[in-house]
Protein backbone atom coordinates (compact mmCIF):
# COMPACT_ATOMS: atom_id res chain seq x y z
CA UNK A 1 0.00 0.00 0.00
CA UNK A 2 1.53 3.51 -0.72
CA UNK A 3 1.35 6.29 1.21
CA UNK A 4 3.32 9.98 0.60
CA UNK A 5 4.88 9.99 4.22
CA UNK A 6 4.53 7.67 6.72
CA UNK A 7 4.76 8.88 10.31
CA UNK A 8 6.39 6.28 12.87
CA UNK A 9 5.60 6.97 16.36
CA UNK A 10 1.53 8.76 17.17
CA UNK A 11 2.66 10.52 20.68
CA UNK A 12 2.89 14.57 20.57
CA UNK A 13 5.23 14.66 17.75
CA UNK A 14 4.20 12.24 15.52
CA UNK A 15 0.53 13.06 15.95
CA UNK A 16 1.25 16.75 14.82
CA UNK A 17 3.40 15.55 12.45
CA UNK A 18 -0.06 13.71 11.33
CA UNK A 19 -2.04 16.46 11.63
CA UNK A 20 0.33 19.35 9.66
CA UNK A 21 1.00 17.36 6.61
CA UNK A 22 -2.89 15.86 6.09
CA UNK A 23 -3.59 19.50 6.21
CA UNK A 24 -1.96 19.91 3.74
CA UNK A 25 -3.24 17.27 1.60
CA UNK A 26 -0.56 15.00 1.74
CA UNK A 27 -1.57 11.26 2.13
CA UNK A 28 -0.59 10.20 5.56
CA UNK A 29 0.40 6.69 7.09
CA UNK A 30 0.40 6.86 10.79
CA UNK A 31 1.78 3.63 12.63
CA UNK A 32 2.09 3.57 16.34
CA UNK A 33 3.03 0.32 18.12
CA UNK A 34 0.68 1.04 21.53
CA UNK A 35 -3.14 2.41 21.71
CA UNK A 36 -3.75 5.71 21.04
CA UNK A 37 -2.76 8.03 24.71
CA UNK A 38 -1.04 5.04 25.63
CA UNK A 39 0.74 4.94 28.90
CA UNK A 40 4.38 3.71 27.66
CA UNK A 41 6.18 6.55 26.37
CA UNK A 42 6.25 10.75 27.12
CA UNK A 43 3.03 11.94 26.03
CA UNK A 44 0.70 11.05 28.50
CA UNK A 45 0.58 13.16 32.47
CA UNK A 46 -3.17 14.97 32.22
CA UNK A 47 -0.74 18.29 32.24
CA UNK A 48 2.39 19.72 30.40
CA UNK A 49 3.73 22.80 30.89
CA UNK A 50 3.96 25.82 28.26
CA UNK A 51 6.58 28.66 28.99
CA UNK A 52 8.26 30.97 26.58
CA UNK A 53 11.26 32.39 29.05
CA UNK A 54 13.47 29.57 28.15
CA UNK A 55 15.99 28.63 30.27
CA UNK A 56 17.57 25.72 28.57
CA UNK A 57 18.32 28.27 25.86
CA UNK A 58 17.16 31.57 23.13
CA UNK A 59 16.59 29.23 20.75
CA UNK A 60 13.76 28.00 21.57
CA UNK A 61 11.74 30.76 21.88
CA UNK A 62 10.71 31.12 17.81
CA UNK A 63 9.71 27.39 18.54
CA UNK A 64 7.57 28.03 21.57
CA UNK A 65 6.44 31.16 20.47
CA UNK A 66 4.69 29.54 17.34
CA UNK A 67 3.97 26.97 19.50
CA UNK A 68 1.39 28.89 21.47
CA UNK A 69 -0.35 29.70 18.13
CA UNK A 70 -0.65 26.71 16.56
CA UNK A 71 -2.50 25.67 19.88
CA UNK A 72 -4.89 27.93 19.81
CA UNK A 73 -5.38 27.05 15.98
CA UNK A 74 -6.05 23.36 17.09
CA UNK A 75 -7.87 24.65 19.53
CA UNK A 76 -10.48 26.52 17.53
CA UNK A 77 -10.65 23.92 15.03
CA UNK A 78 -11.19 20.52 17.18
CA UNK A 79 -13.62 22.90 19.84
CA UNK A 80 -12.01 21.72 22.73
CA UNK A 81 -9.80 23.50 25.13
CA UNK A 82 -6.10 22.73 25.31
CA UNK A 83 -4.17 25.30 26.65
CA UNK A 84 -4.94 26.55 30.13
CA UNK A 85 -3.24 29.77 31.03
CA UNK A 86 -2.44 30.09 34.46
CA UNK A 87 1.38 32.04 34.93
CA UNK A 88 4.64 30.83 35.25
CA UNK A 89 7.25 30.92 38.17
CA UNK A 90 10.92 30.21 37.17
CA UNK A 91 12.19 30.16 41.20
CA UNK A 92 16.10 29.52 42.28
CA UNK A 93 19.24 31.87 43.19
CA UNK A 94 19.44 34.80 41.40
CA UNK A 95 22.89 33.27 39.65
CA UNK A 96 21.88 29.98 38.60
CA UNK A 97 21.50 28.49 35.18
CA UNK A 98 17.87 28.60 35.86
CA UNK A 99 17.43 32.23 36.39
CA UNK A 100 20.01 33.33 34.21
CA UNK A 101 19.04 31.47 31.62
CA UNK A 102 15.36 32.64 31.80
CA UNK A 103 15.99 35.91 31.97
CA UNK A 104 18.68 35.62 28.71
CA UNK A 105 15.69 34.27 26.52
CA UNK A 106 13.14 36.76 28.22
CA UNK A 107 15.39 39.39 27.11
CA UNK A 108 17.00 38.44 23.87
CA UNK A 109 13.65 37.91 22.30
CA UNK A 110 11.77 41.25 24.17
CA UNK A 111 8.81 38.83 26.55
CA UNK A 112 7.20 40.52 29.19
CA UNK A 113 8.42 39.25 32.65
CA UNK A 114 9.14 40.42 36.50
CA UNK A 115 11.24 39.78 38.87
CA UNK A 116 9.82 39.23 42.05
CA UNK A 117 11.64 38.91 45.58
CA UNK A 118 11.49 36.22 47.91
CA UNK A 119 8.59 37.82 50.06
CA UNK A 120 6.72 39.40 46.76
CA UNK A 121 6.39 35.53 45.90
CA UNK A 122 4.98 34.67 49.24
CA UNK A 123 2.68 37.52 49.26
CA UNK A 124 1.03 36.99 45.75
CA UNK A 125 1.29 32.97 45.88
CA UNK A 126 0.96 31.87 49.64
CA UNK A 127 1.44 28.61 48.88
CA UNK A 128 5.16 28.59 48.28
CA UNK A 129 7.86 29.06 51.11
CA UNK A 130 11.08 30.89 49.67
CA UNK A 131 14.41 30.85 50.75
CA UNK A 132 15.32 35.15 51.24
CA UNK A 133 18.36 33.94 48.90
CA UNK A 134 15.82 33.11 46.20
CA UNK A 135 14.54 35.57 43.55
CA UNK A 136 11.45 34.48 40.71
CA UNK A 137 10.77 35.20 37.05
CA UNK A 138 7.40 35.12 36.78
CA UNK A 139 6.36 34.73 33.07
CA UNK A 140 1.82 36.07 32.88
CA UNK A 141 1.51 33.82 29.50
CA UNK A 142 2.92 30.38 30.83
CA UNK A 143 0.05 27.52 31.43
CA UNK A 144 -0.77 24.30 30.64
CA UNK A 145 -1.45 22.14 28.06
CA UNK A 146 -3.68 18.97 28.52
CA UNK A 147 -1.46 16.37 26.83
CA UNK A 148 -4.02 13.48 26.05
CA UNK A 149 -6.26 15.95 24.57
CA UNK A 150 -3.93 17.52 22.36
CA UNK A 151 -3.23 14.71 20.78
CA UNK A 152 -6.17 13.37 20.16
CA UNK A 153 -7.18 16.76 18.45
CA UNK A 154 -4.35 16.09 16.34
CA UNK A 155 -4.56 12.52 15.23
CA UNK A 156 -8.83 13.08 14.92
CA UNK A 157 -8.30 15.98 12.84
CA UNK A 158 -5.73 14.11 10.70
CA UNK A 159 -7.90 11.32 9.97
CA UNK A 160 -10.69 13.64 8.53
CA UNK A 161 -7.84 15.34 6.42
CA UNK A 162 -7.52 12.27 4.94
CA UNK A 163 -4.77 10.29 7.34
CA UNK A 164 -4.51 6.93 7.88
CA UNK A 165 -4.19 5.86 11.68
CA UNK A 166 -2.74 2.27 12.26
CA UNK A 167 -2.45 1.68 16.35
CA UNK A 168 -0.88 -1.87 17.74
CA UNK A 169 1.12 -2.43 14.71
CA UNK A 170 4.65 -2.06 15.35
CA UNK A 171 7.53 -1.70 12.93
CA UNK A 172 10.47 -4.27 12.75
CA UNK A 173 12.26 -3.17 9.91
CA UNK A 174 12.29 -0.61 7.02
CA UNK A 175 14.27 0.26 4.53
CA UNK A 176 14.98 3.32 2.20
CA UNK A 177 16.68 5.00 -1.54
CA UNK A 178 15.99 7.97 -3.90
CA UNK A 179 13.13 5.98 -5.16
CA UNK A 180 11.45 6.06 -1.57
CA UNK A 181 11.32 3.87 2.03
CA UNK A 182 9.43 0.34 1.98
CA UNK A 183 8.45 -0.15 6.22
CA UNK A 184 7.89 -3.48 7.26
CA UNK A 185 5.33 -3.98 10.24
CA UNK A 186 4.00 -7.08 12.54
CA UNK A 187 1.35 -6.99 9.94
CA UNK A 188 1.87 -5.53 6.54
CA UNK A 189 4.21 -3.81 4.59
CA UNK A 190 4.03 0.00 2.72
CA UNK A 191 5.30 1.90 0.88
CA UNK A 192 6.11 5.95 0.75
CA UNK A 193 7.95 8.97 -0.61
CA UNK A 194 9.39 9.17 2.60
CA UNK A 195 9.32 8.46 6.44
CA UNK A 196 9.07 10.64 9.51
CA UNK A 197 10.70 8.65 13.01
CA UNK A 198 9.02 10.50 16.22
CA UNK A 199 9.38 6.96 18.05
CA UNK A 200 11.06 8.53 21.19
CA UNK A 201 13.17 5.89 23.06
CA UNK A 202 12.23 3.50 20.37
CA UNK A 203 14.27 5.48 17.49
CA UNK A 204 17.12 4.41 19.07
CA UNK A 205 16.01 0.88 17.96
CA UNK A 206 15.04 1.65 14.52
CA UNK A 207 17.26 3.68 13.73
CA UNK A 208 20.39 1.62 15.39
CA UNK A 209 22.56 2.30 12.19
CA UNK A 210 23.18 5.71 13.39
CA UNK A 211 24.19 4.74 16.78
CA UNK A 212 21.78 7.30 18.34
CA UNK A 213 23.17 8.85 21.36
CA UNK A 214 20.06 8.72 23.43
CA UNK A 215 19.61 7.70 26.68
CA UNK A 216 15.70 6.38 27.97
CA UNK A 217 15.31 7.97 31.69
CA UNK A 218 12.69 6.90 33.94
CA UNK A 219 10.76 9.96 35.83
CA UNK A 220 7.98 9.44 38.39
CA UNK A 221 5.42 12.49 38.51
CA UNK A 222 2.80 12.63 41.51
CA UNK A 223 -0.63 14.26 42.42
CA UNK A 224 -0.94 15.62 46.14
CA UNK A 225 -3.91 16.41 47.89
CA UNK A 226 -3.38 19.62 49.95
CA UNK A 227 -4.09 19.67 53.70
CA UNK A 228 -5.67 23.11 53.65
CA UNK A 229 -6.46 26.88 51.68
CA UNK A 230 -7.45 23.92 48.59
CA UNK A 231 -8.34 26.83 46.26
CA UNK A 232 -5.14 28.43 46.80
CA UNK A 233 -3.81 25.66 44.57
CA UNK A 234 -6.34 26.09 42.03
CA UNK A 235 -5.05 27.26 38.68
CA UNK A 236 -7.22 30.06 39.09
CA UNK A 237 -4.85 30.95 41.89
CA UNK A 238 -1.37 29.29 41.38
CA UNK A 239 1.09 28.99 38.54
CA UNK A 240 3.25 26.56 37.30
CA UNK A 241 6.08 26.95 38.69
CA UNK A 242 9.78 25.40 38.01
CA UNK A 243 12.14 25.56 41.47
CA UNK A 244 15.94 25.03 41.30
CA UNK A 245 16.63 23.77 44.56
CA UNK A 246 19.74 22.99 46.29
CA UNK A 247 21.59 20.61 44.05
CA UNK A 248 21.17 22.00 41.85
CA UNK A 249 18.21 19.67 41.56
CA UNK A 250 14.85 20.74 39.59
CA UNK A 251 11.24 20.31 40.85
CA UNK A 252 7.98 21.28 39.07
CA UNK A 253 4.53 21.62 39.42
CA UNK A 254 1.24 22.62 38.05
CA UNK A 255 -2.20 24.05 39.89
CA UNK A 256 -4.97 21.82 40.63
CA UNK A 257 -7.70 21.59 38.35
CA UNK A 258 -10.86 18.71 37.32
CA UNK A 259 -10.17 17.70 40.73
CA UNK A 260 -6.78 16.41 40.12
CA UNK A 261 -4.61 17.75 42.73
CA UNK A 262 -1.63 19.82 42.82
CA UNK A 263 0.99 18.02 40.39
CA UNK A 264 4.97 17.76 41.35
CA UNK A 265 7.60 15.98 40.13
CA UNK A 266 11.65 15.99 40.02
CA UNK A 267 12.67 16.68 37.03
CA UNK A 268 15.63 14.65 35.61
CA UNK A 269 17.26 12.21 38.30
CA UNK A 270 15.85 9.06 37.57
CA UNK A 271 17.25 5.82 36.17
CA UNK A 272 18.33 4.70 32.59
CA UNK A 273 17.16 1.92 30.99
CA UNK A 274 15.86 0.42 27.47
CA UNK A 275 11.87 1.60 27.06
CA UNK A 276 10.59 -1.74 27.96
CA UNK A 277 12.94 -2.64 30.87
CA UNK A 278 11.36 0.44 32.83
CA UNK A 279 10.59 0.07 36.64
CA UNK A 280 6.29 1.17 36.02
CA UNK A 281 5.48 0.35 39.79
CA UNK A 282 5.40 3.82 41.80
CA UNK A 283 7.90 3.46 45.27
CA UNK A 284 9.10 5.49 48.33
CA UNK A 285 12.20 6.06 47.64
CA UNK A 286 10.57 7.38 44.59
CA UNK A 287 8.48 9.42 46.91
CA UNK A 288 10.74 10.79 49.22
CA UNK A 289 12.48 14.03 47.70
CA UNK A 290 9.66 15.02 46.02
CA UNK A 291 8.11 15.23 49.58
CA UNK A 292 11.29 16.47 51.04
CA UNK A 293 10.87 19.31 48.39
CA UNK A 294 7.00 19.98 49.47
CA UNK A 295 7.94 20.11 53.36
CA UNK A 296 10.41 22.72 52.85
CA UNK A 297 8.60 24.74 50.07
CA UNK A 298 4.57 23.92 49.89
CA UNK A 299 3.80 22.70 53.08
CA UNK A 300 0.36 22.83 52.10
CA UNK A 301 0.33 20.69 49.64
CA UNK A 302 2.05 17.59 51.38
CA UNK A 303 -0.79 15.69 51.74
CA UNK A 304 -2.21 12.28 50.50
CA UNK A 305 -0.99 10.93 47.46
CA UNK A 306 -3.94 10.89 44.86
CA UNK A 307 -2.51 9.33 42.28
CA UNK A 308 1.49 8.71 40.57
CA UNK A 309 2.63 7.58 37.29
CA UNK A 310 5.70 6.66 35.70
CA UNK A 311 7.06 8.22 32.05
CA UNK A 312 10.23 8.61 30.13
CA UNK A 313 12.58 11.33 29.16
CA UNK A 314 14.68 10.57 26.19
CA UNK A 315 17.91 12.38 27.07
CA UNK A 316 20.33 13.52 24.18
CA UNK A 317 23.90 14.17 25.88
CA UNK A 318 23.45 18.11 25.76
CA UNK A 319 19.57 17.97 26.54
CA UNK A 320 18.97 19.47 23.06
CA UNK A 321 16.20 18.38 20.88
CA UNK A 322 16.89 16.05 17.42
CA UNK A 323 15.12 17.64 14.63
CA UNK A 324 17.21 16.86 11.11
CA UNK A 325 17.30 14.73 8.09
CA UNK A 326 18.88 10.74 7.90
CA UNK A 327 22.44 11.65 7.22
CA UNK A 328 22.05 9.37 4.01
CA UNK A 329 18.36 9.98 3.01
CA UNK A 330 16.83 13.08 2.59
CA UNK A 331 13.86 11.37 2.73
CA UNK A 332 13.89 10.18 6.16
CA UNK A 333 13.26 12.51 9.17
CA UNK A 334 14.36 11.72 12.78
CA UNK A 335 12.56 14.02 15.16
CA UNK A 336 12.11 14.22 19.35
CA UNK A 337 14.50 12.90 21.91
CA UNK A 338 13.52 15.82 23.53
CA UNK A 339 15.13 15.12 26.93
CA UNK A 340 11.85 15.68 29.18
CA UNK A 341 11.29 19.16 27.91
CA UNK A 342 8.97 18.58 24.20
CA UNK A 343 5.65 18.61 25.03
CA UNK A 344 4.96 22.04 24.68
CA UNK A 345 6.74 22.20 20.97
CA UNK A 346 4.45 19.74 19.37
CA UNK A 347 2.45 21.69 17.38
CA UNK A 348 5.59 23.83 16.12
CA UNK A 349 7.66 20.99 15.76
CA UNK A 350 4.65 19.21 13.79
CA UNK A 351 4.40 22.23 11.45
CA UNK A 352 8.55 22.09 10.98
CA UNK A 353 8.11 18.57 9.95
CA UNK A 354 5.98 19.15 7.74
CA UNK A 355 8.27 22.20 6.37
CA UNK A 356 10.91 19.59 5.97
CA UNK A 357 9.09 16.70 4.07
CA UNK A 358 7.28 19.35 1.43
CA UNK A 359 9.85 21.99 1.10
CA UNK A 360 13.10 20.46 1.76
CA UNK A 361 13.76 23.35 4.76
CA UNK A 362 11.96 25.06 7.89
CA UNK A 363 11.74 28.71 8.17
CA UNK A 364 13.06 28.49 12.05
CA UNK A 365 16.99 27.66 12.78
CA UNK A 366 17.25 24.15 13.42
CA UNK A 367 21.05 24.14 13.52
CA UNK A 368 20.94 23.37 17.45
CA UNK A 369 18.86 20.33 16.68
CA UNK A 370 21.22 19.00 14.06
CA UNK A 371 22.90 15.60 13.78
CA UNK A 372 26.04 16.54 13.21
CA UNK A 373 26.65 17.86 16.59
CA UNK A 374 27.06 14.05 18.19
CA UNK A 375 29.30 13.22 14.65
CA UNK A 376 26.87 11.32 13.20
Amino acid sequence: MAFDWIVVGLGAMGSAAAYHLARKGVKVLGLEQFGMNHQNGSSHGRSRIIRSAYFEGPAYVPLVKRAFQLWGQLEAEYGVRLLLQTGGLMIGRPDGPLLTGAMRSAREHGLEYQVLSSDKIQERFPVFRVPPDHVGLYERAAGILIPEMCIEAALQLAQRNGAALRFREKVVGWGADDRGVEVRTDRASYTAHGIIFAAGPWNTTLLGDLNLPLKCERQVVFWFQPTVRRDLFSADNMPIFIWESDGPTIFYGIPEFDGQGVKVARHHGGECAPPEQIRRQVTPEDEQPVRDFLRTHMPWADGPILSATTCLYTNTPDGHFIIDFHPRHRNVIIISACSGHGFKFASSIGEVVQELALEGRSRLNLEPFALKRFNI
